[in-house]
């Protein structure tokens, strides 16, 4: 699949890691010459909230999920942060189609081998949205498409995904940083009825046309220092899985 950019998000990245993230790049296999551009992510534990971030106090709830039972937690804003600033940057770039990483993205196949969606041009949507790894809840849920991808059931994780300019912007639309929480939770209420009635109600039209790939085509490290945690430890984050 041809790549028109790809942005990865690191917090203050020194130079063996960004060395490492671009040994990391080479081993997946792009198609032709893909930009490449490290964006820095937002440090929830350590920056204070910037001025055009609200942080969405409705969140916690009493529930038996542990996920849903604290207020939005530092790391989760400064990772769904992180993200909001790529997803601007996406809508206001040249770039038709882009890929986003978070910065402990581990390649599991090669991007050469991931076939264009909709090649043939016979599906009833245009996708805004591919995501190329994930965490899911029902695997039975998702819908097939074809041999590779499905319209994904609900699901976590957001460290390797493709965004299409108009995607993007929907994305921005959304205005997430007025009420702001975790963002993995956000896109599934962009495209498919959420399990939390309140994220319905705010998000009551569903723009995201989202599919993913069946196998992961990127997964994750373990590194501790990332955008998509950002929890030190003994510091509870409802992110833990």
């Amino acid at each position: 699949m041809k790549i028109d950019k790809f942005y990865d998000l690191a917090l203050k990245p020194d130079q063996n890691r960004v060395n490492d993230i671009k040994i990391r790049l080479k081993e997946a296999e792009f198609e032709g010459t893909t930009g490449f551009e490290i964006l820095f992510g937002h440090d929830g534990w350590n920056e204070p909230v910037p001025d055009w971030v609200t942080i969405y106090d409705g969140w916690k709830l009493d529930t038996k999920n542990p996920f849903w039972k604290l207020p939005v937690q530092p790391g989760e804003i400064g990772c769904t942060i992180s993200h909001i600033n790529a997803w601007k940057r996406v809508a206001e770039g040249d770039e038709e189609v882009v890929l986003i990483l978070e910065e402990d993205f581990l390649p599991e196949k090669r991007m050469l081998d991931l076939p264009e969606p909709n090649a043939n041009g016979d599906w009833p949507f245009t996708w805004d949205y591919l995501t190329l790894g994930r965490w899911v809840f029902k695997p039975e849920n998702d819908i097939s498409i074809d041999d590779t991808f499905c319209i994904p059931s609900k699901h976590y994780n957001m460290q390797a995904y493709i965004l299409t300019k108009l995607g993007a912007q929907k994305l921005v639309d959304y205005k997430l940083e007025d009420n702001l929480f975790i963002n993995d939770e956000f896109i599934m209420a962009t495209y498919m009825q959420h399990s939390r009635a309140d994220l319905n109600e705010r998000y009551p039209v569903k723009t995201i046309n989202a599919i993913a790939t069946k196998k992961h085509w990127f997964n994750q490290d373990g590194f501790s220092n990332k955008v998509s945690s950002q929890a030190p430890q003994q510091v509870p984050d409802s992110r833990n899985k």
